[in-house]
């Protein structure tokens, strides 16, 4: 016995170091038991917290095992005073349909009991109900962390221009409303830490009010990713993030419906590092039917994987770790590009799927019979561009009706 209080003493440096835990209702569960019992809080210096479905169900019918498991969890979290990196997520619901929401008082008592140690945050959250006025602000809580943090990652279903009210109050993320940015440092309340940002403003694609990440003041009002790129660049030019190497923001628009069906919806990855601002624009699409796999197309052909798949490549080099956001490639400071590619290592390529599923697509006919490629991922400097991507007509090709008013293709012009 006493052999295996000295080894577990000797290996809880490193048993602790990085917990991850489900947060559930039922008072028995591992999470609930860690949150009582656990002692040696001083040695964990990473958390990934997730909220089950069950634990969110709780919170909308006002359970109080749900808020009991809560004041568990942040009086925890209080205790852990060598915490540097916090993750927050709730779990996928089994229909990606429909999910239990959570208030949004709920997020900023958690992140109100972070200690001051925490420098990496990872706020996971698409089904946060909109706060009203009244209400505790997400936006607001993490506004007040932004000063000390390292690295911050978002993707949450609300946001607004509290997100930077710590730094500059009068900062407005409506792109109706522009805002007026400092012309120097004396604005400025205060400045930011901030080495690497992500903030992912796509949410799920199936499901039209969980589609885009809306503005915290209005429900139909979308946060255009843009008008947050401009405005975080322009902080940073009057020195507002002075230790910032790389931010990005990633977002998606929907293509307009023609009668060719030839635009293709988009994402939009807004990246900006050494003084470069970048758009970089690449389509996407299900494959339809009954099947979850989708298609997205970069500069080096066509990748395939689920939604969820789809959108964590987006976040390219910039991969979140136990540590926080690590960039997994190296910029020279005299390279006038940021070198950003999707993370490919959950995506299947094109002939892979070929093989396994039978996967076709009309843009690959036309593409062989003209031997050309007719879609194309772009990059362009600045943030400007919020178009989307079509399918081109090479010349001596048209547009013909081949069976029935929907079922477009192209042909040669010599045909006829």
């Amino acid at each position: 016995m006493r052999t295996c209080k000295r080894w577990h003493h000797i290996a809880s440096t490193v048993l602790y170091q990085h917990i991850s835990l489900d947060s559930k209702l039922r008072e028995d569960t591992s999470g609930a038991r860690f949150g009582r019992f656990a002692r040696q809080y001083h040695l964990i210096q990473s958390l990934s917290v997730r909220i089950t479905q069950v634990h969110l169900m709780g919170f909308s019918v006002r359970s109080t095992d749900a808020f009991d498991r809560l004041a568990e969890l942040c009086e925890a979290v209080r205790r852990m005073k060598n915490l540097r990196t916090f993750a927050l997520s709730f779990e996928e619901s089994l229909d990606y349909l429909e999910g239990f929401s959570v208030p949004s008082a709920v997020i900023v008592l958690i992140l109100q009991s972070l200690p001051a140690s925490v420098v990496n945050l990872n706020l996971d959250c698409d089904c946060i109900n909109r706060p009203d006025l009244d209400q505790p602000h997400v936006c607001h809580a993490v506004s007040a962390l932004l000063p000390r943090l390292r690295s911050l990652r978002l993707r949450i279903s609300h946001l607004c221009s509290g997100l930077l009210s710590s730094l500059f109050p009068a900062a407005t993320l409506d792109h109706e409303h522009p805002s007026r940015p400092p012309k120097s440092k004396k604005p400025l309340n205060r400045t930011s830490r901030l080495e690497y940002l992500v903030i992912r403003l796509i949410a799920r694609p199936e499901c039209a009010h969980l589609a885009h990440t809306a503005l915290c003041s209005s429900s139909d009002k979308l946060l255009h990713g843009a008008k947050l790129a401009r405005t975080l660049q322009e902080l940073y030019n009057v020195g507002a993030f002075p230790s910032l190497c790389e931010f990005v923001v990633i977002g998606r628009v929907n293509a307009p419906s023609t009668l060719q069906n030839d635009n293709w919806n988009v994402f939009k990855v807004r990246t900006f590092a050494r003084g470069i601002s970048e758009t970089i624009t690449l389509p996407w699409c299900a494959r339809g039917g009954s099947s979850s796999l989708y298609m997205i197309r970069d500069c080096d052909g066509d990748w395939f994987g689920s939604f969820a798949n789809i959108s964590n490549s987006l976040e390219g080099p910039l991969a979140w770790t136990k540590t926080g956001i690590k960039a997994t490639r190296y910029l020279k400071p005299y390279e006038r590009s940021n070198d950003w590619g999707l993370d490919r290592t959950k995506l299947a390529p094109r002939d892979s799927v070929i093989k396994k599923f039978g996967v076709s697509f009309r843009l690959w006919k036309h593409e062989d019979a003209t031997r050309a490629k007719l879609l194309s991922a772009r990059k362009v400097s600045g943030f400007r561009d919020t178009e989307v991507a079509s399918q081109i007509v090479p010349d001596g090709w048209r547009w013909v009706i081949a069976e029935g008013p929907w079922n477009w293709t192209i042909e040669p012009m010599t045909a006829y």
